[in-house]
């Protein structure tokens, strides 16, 4: 079984979600990182020390280049289909002692009625560690197999039942939209950065909009890339329509 095919069980019919080891390596993850910690100024603090810096792809062609890693396409594009596009692309930087995150699913769940069914999944959430993730500095709160409650998130059942993710710098956890989550607290003496990806179906509308993209930059863009902006959405529509339908 590919890995792909066994990430895809793991988010619909297993814990919900799935680790993809060594995505990248640690000095390409260490890099990366120091290209976040040096843009902090111009990210946003969404809760103490919780600092998102929103669109990688306007923070250079590093981030370009990740975002169309082979393995990570290929889950994307076994859960969501072939078309699936780009919703979100941020860094989040935990800053020693800040707040706990609220529990929460991600969007579009979040804002539809309870009891959407797991699959076809609507959203992949990728949570790529820039540092290694554990215990102390803050390693996200999950909880296994929460994608199939189809139910509001409950605090008490996901404090009693919750476990951390755990991981080395390049690794990367992609879980399913609707698995119940919560960023931890960073109680070390250093900034966590993690890398957040959103992939989503076609027909899904984003929560914020991609771009605008230069000339330049569709021009040098790769076909990989180019599939999964939200640019010939008519046309991938209809493409899709095509698919299904003819």
């Amino acid at each position: 079984m590919s890995e792909a095919t066994t990430a895809h069980q793991a988010l619909t019919k297993g814990d919900g979600y799935f680790l993809l080891e060594n995505l990248i390596s640690t000095e390409a993850a260490a890099k990366l990182r120091s290209i976040v910690l040096a843009k902090l100024s111009e990210g946003t603090e969404m809760a103490k020390g919780d600092i998102n810096l929103p669109n990688l792809l306007a923070h250079g062609s590093e981030f370009e280049q990740i975002i169309t890693n082979p393995r990570l396409l290929a889950v994307a594009h076994s859960l969501l289909g072939p078309d699936a596009k780009l919703a979100a692309f941020t860094a989040k930087t935990l800053m020693p002692g800040g707040d706990a995150g609220r529990l929460h699913i991600d969007y579009p769940y979040w804002a539809m009625d309870t009891g959407m069914p797991v699959e076809p999944a609507l959203m992949m959430q990728v949570i790529w560690m820039m540092n290694p993730f554990n215990t102390d500095n803050g390693g996200t709160w999950m909880l296994p197999g929460s994608q199939k409650l189809a139910e509001h998130v409950n605090k008490e059942k996901f404090e009693s039942e919750a476990i951390q993710a755990i991981g080395n710098a390049g690794d990367a956890i992609v879980s399913h939209g609707q698995l119940w989550h919560q960023t931890a607290v960073n109680r070390s003496d250093e900034p966590r950065v993690a890398i957040l990806i959103n992939f989503s179906q076609l027909a899904i509308r984003p929560l914020s909009e991609l771009g605008p993209f230069s000339n330049a930059f569709l021009d040098r863009a790769s076909p990989e890339l180019l599939n999964l902006l939200p640019v010939n959405f008519r046309e991938a529509l209809m493409a899709r329509l095509k698919r299904n339908y003819s």
